[in-house]
């Protein structure tokens, strides 16, 4: 974040507010908080409806602010905590359910990366070794995954043998993994294939308010860039995204990405100012939705007591 700051000056951060667009801005919240109502949607969906929509909606707050405002990994241990303290829903079901919203999640992003790169491919000649191996790898992922969704418990206890060959299996994130996959594994095919539809289907929904909200946030500041350009770079964020240890929300990693992909499109001298300021805007909108927990709690407070003490 220091080779970001040091390309800028307070003078040019300060000037942003000629050119901020209030109304993109506005459009961008909305987005912002339809990509969090749309996740807990598919989360709350996944579960069986084991709990309430509102209380899935304040754990998915509080994921995403931790992972937002510590690291990622913060974030997914709260998810997991939190459906188990809470709700009383294991963390077997939860793992499972994270992973395969994460595997519809990867599937629509490397279908928008495909297709926004088809247009603008002759132009990112620099990339395109990368945007082939991520895609690749990608193809190959899903590829296991589903083989260990419809082969089963075969392939699980062959992976698992595996990575006990390797002595992979005694760390916490394999071991968490495995018992996820085991839990697929122990569901019925038409259940299992059922759940992927839904959840792929919730995921290209996510995908696609968080594309619309990628793309409000370039006209935020009234980047002169055009649609596929920005989709595409709003893909390959989302793939960043992704790495893990990632601190404060992908802080200085993300600005750095973006510096370069946004300098493939001849955008160099005013990027950083602006990258300043979208994630200045980033950690106020997700201020503002964190403000829904203390409220909820505010709300069932304030609940009349029935006389049988509900």
């Amino acid at each position: 974040m220091g080779v970001i700051l040091s390309r800028t000056s307070l003078a040019e951060i300060i000037a942003l507010r000629d050119r901020l667009s209030w109304t993109w801005l506005i459009a961008g919240f909305i987005l912002f908080v339809a990509m969090t109502l749309v996740k807990t949607l598919q989360y709350w969906i996944l579960l069986g409806r084991q709990t309430s929509y509102r209380n899935t909606l304040r754990i998915v707050i509080i994921q995403n602010a931790l992972t937002n405002f510590v690291a990622n990994t913060a974030g997914i241990a709260s998810y997991l905590a939190m459906f188990q303290m809470e709700e009383n829903v294991k963390v077997r079901k939860s793992g499972a359910v994270f992973i395969l919203t994460k595997a519809g999640d990867l599937l629509c992003m490397g279908l928008f990366l495909l297709v926004s790169a088809s247009f603008i491919w002759t132009r990112v000649p620099v990339l395109h070794q990368l945007v082939t191996f991520i895609l690749v790898a990608l193809a190959a992922g899903l590829t296991v995954f589903w083989t260990a969704v419809f082969l089963r418990q075969t392939f699980v206890g062959f992976l698992r043998r595996i990575l006990q060959t390797l002595r992979l299996d005694r760390l916490s994130l394999i071991q968490r993994g495995l018992f996820a996959l085991e839990s697929l594994a122990a569901q019925e095919t038409k259940t299992v294939t059922q759940t992927l539809l839904t959840g792929t289907s919730l995921s290209f929904a996510y995908m696609l308010a968080t594309m619309a909200y990628g793309y409000t946030r370039v006209q935020t500041f009234q980047i002169p860039l055009e649609f596929w350009a920005i989709i595409f770079i709003a893909s390959l964020m989302q793939f960043v995204s992704v790495i893990p240890f990632q601190v404060f929300g992908g802080l200085g990693v993300t600005e750095l990405s973006l510096v370069f992909l946004y300098g493939l499109f001849g955008f160099v001298d005013e990027i950083p100012a602006i990258l300043v300021g979208l994630r200045v805007l980033f950690y106020i909108f997700n201020l503002i939705l964190l403000a829904y927990v203390p409220l909820d709690s505010f709300l069932d407070h304030k609940k009349p007591v029935t006389a049988d003490g509900k």
